[in-house]
């Protein structure tokens, strides 16, 4: 995907948030970073000099974005120290869409006239437990 500063993608104008969504939905399982290096050369086209740090916000947006939209589905194996005690964290993330947010980014393809890509073949790691009972 090259630059366009109007942010205008196949002749349809998208927010940031929806090229983020395209972008996990075409790469499950990347680092948040892997993404938001991505939306920042889409932005500005040149390369985030700040290693990927700066649309950071997206993920840590727990009212509208992160567990709503997509999640992180890695193992939290690393211990560490914080106000509220000692927590577990991952020591990399791996970033896949929920349901909600597969949909939209689906939404998003048909209106830029893309084939939609199904949820099996989407690389999540509960695709096969769908409509299953999980004991």
């Amino acid at each position: 995907m090259t630059y366009n500063p109007n942010r205008i993608f196949r002749n349809h104008k998208i927010k940031c948030i929806d090229f983020l969504l395209l972008s996990i939905l075409e790469n499950p399982g990347k680092q948040q970073r892997f993404h938001t290096r991505r939306l920042f050369k889409w932005q500005h086209g040149i390369e985030d000099h700040h290693s990927g740090g700066t649309n950071i916000a997206y993920f840590n947006n727990r009212d509208y974005y992160r567990d709503i939209l997509f999640t992180d589905v890695s193992p939290q194996t690393v211990k560490y120290d914080s106000a509220y005690g000692n927590q577990m964290k991952s020591s990399w993330s791996q970033i896949h869409l929920t349901i909600r947010g597969f949909n939209r980014a689906n939404k998003l393809r048909t209106k830029l006239e893309l084939p939609q890509i199904s949820w099996d073949s989407a690389g999540h790691p509960m695709a096969c437990k769908i409509n299953q009972t999980v004991v």
